[in-house]
């Protein structure tokens, strides 16, 4: 376990330098977010300390945004057979907030989920969240790491600002 965190967190937390026209903007997308968020969000202490995403904007992001969505967290399930690991998304929930209390702000109108499914913006970012922990595996698994286990990971509306996955 303490072995997947760490891949997993290492590969999940690296921040991409941009270039400064963007870096200026990005920086001001996360001054404008700072200011909304509660003073014990997570997202807010972590930008207060200097982490930033890596401001490249990815297609679904404008999707994300038009649906409402800051925050798509999925409840990922890994298993290791053999030499090689496998994904099931387990859960997902779009959320109205940053890292928020998930049932304050989880989007719950059926109507609007079923949108979000018949537009392809959940298949899309269900294939972005897996081309993602599928690229943070480490080619074998290491003697005290568990066979199955679950992790939160997460896409945002903004790529000026850092994602914050869980392992449990």
């Amino acid at each position: 376990m303490k072995t997947a965190f760490i891949i997993l967190s290492l590969v999940f937390g690296l921040q991409v330098q941009e270039p400064n026209g963007a870096k200026s903007a990005c920086e001001e997308r996360v001054q404008q977010v700072l200011k909304s968020l509660e003073p014990d969000n997570s997202l807010r202490r972590v930008l207060e300390q200097g982490q930033r995403g890596d401001c490249v904007r990815k297609p679904w992001m404008n999707k994300m945004q038009q649906f409402g969505i800051r925050q798509a967290s999925f409840l990922i399930e890994y298993s290791w057979k053999k030499e090689r690991v496998s994904f099931e998304i387990k859960n997902t929930s779009y959320l109205k907030h940053y890292y928020s209390n998930y049932d304050a702000g989880r989007i719950k109108d059926r109507k609007l989920l079923r949108e979000i499914r018949e537009s392809g913006l959940e298949h899309e970012l269900r294939e972005a969240i897996l081309a993602r922990a599928q690229s943070s595996v480490s080619a074998k698994r290491g003697k005290d790491q568990v066979a199955r286990d679950v992790f939160e990971a997460n896409l945002l509306d903004d790529e000026a600002l850092p994602v914050l996955d869980v392992i449990f």
